[in-house]
């Protein structure tokens, strides 16, 4: 038996990194899993859903920009018509945002950011509360950083986001937890993309030259010695392992799971031994 047998979960931002090794792992412990992405839907069906299918689980997919109301709702309803109901929110989805000093930065490039990154959890918790509320029973997971709790130079919209997803795991927590619904964040290390594009913008914005290929390759390379409890034991030979998607895919599980029942407003780590 998996640890999500009979459960119904929505992941957003499931094409890549850690929602796909999310949406792939509550499949495979029993959920029925709706991903979605911004990709079409047929892309998204033959990738990471047949992916899915074919270790014997259960995936709608959906084409949806989830800073807009009105696809959220759409997809929700239709999750809730197909699978029966929502058990299992993971607000993954996020986007990097410009790489710039503040003075830099348009309104436009501000609001973008914060629509994906803060808005979509807003409008996709909103969207399957009424169902968790009538059950009495829900998991909501949502996505911070580690830019969330340190500066980042030239980052302020994404850390601005980031900061605030902690924020509104905390309130949210506090209203949702007399109907039996658990509310807490992620704060995930890298994943190849996202890391690529964090370093490909700062070459930009700072006019230096940017080695795309040499960059994953050195993504791949495995470290000799697993970190013991921080960066600083590089000065005694240690390297930091980081973390995968599949780390935070563990820790997700965990936190959708009955094991979770007494954890909620907490905001979680799984930055490979960097402590925030």
């Amino acid at each position: 038996m998996g640890k999500l047998d009979g459960k119904v979960a929505i992941i957003t931002g499931a094409a890549r990194g850690h929602a796909k090794a999310i949406a792939k792992r509550f499949a495979k412990e029993g959920a029925a899993v709706s991903i979605c992405d911004v990709l079409p839907v047929k892309e998204l069906e033959d990738t990471v859903g047949s992916e899915i299918i074919a270790e014997g689980g259960k995936v709608l997919c959906f084409q949806t920009d989830v800073s807009q109301e009105d696809q959220v709702n759409t997809m929700v309803a239709e999750t809730i018509e197909q699978f029966g109901t929502i058990d299992i929110l993971a607000n993954v989805v996020g986007i990097a945002g410009p790489t710039k000093d503040i003075w830099d930065i348009t309104l436009e490039e501000w609001r973008r950011t914060l629509e994906v990154n803060l808005d979509s959890a807003f409008l996709c918790s909103k969207a399957v509360l009424p169902e968790m509320i009538q059950k009495r029973y829900g998991k909501i997971i949502n996505f911070s950083s580690g830019t969330g709790k340190q500066p980042l130079s030239h980052r302020a919209p994404y850390a601005t986001s980031k900061i605030a997803i902690i924020g509104f795991t905390r309130t949210l927590a506090v209203d949702v937890g007399r109907y039996n619904i658990n509310v807490n964040t992620i704060c995930p290390g890298e994943h190849v993309d996202r890391s690529l594009e964090l370093a490909k913008s700062r070459a930009e914005y700072l006019n230096k030259p940017f080695d795309e290929d040499a960059f994953r390759e050195n993504f791949k390379k495995p470290t000799s010695q697993r970190v013991l409890a921080g960066r600083w034991c590089a000065e005694e030979g240690y390297r930091e392992r980081g973390s995968t998607s599949e780390d935070t895919a563990t820790l997700a599980l965990f936190l959708a799971s009955d094991d979770s029942a007494s954890m909620t407003g907490q905001d979680i780590n799984t930055g490979g031994g960097v402590m925030w």
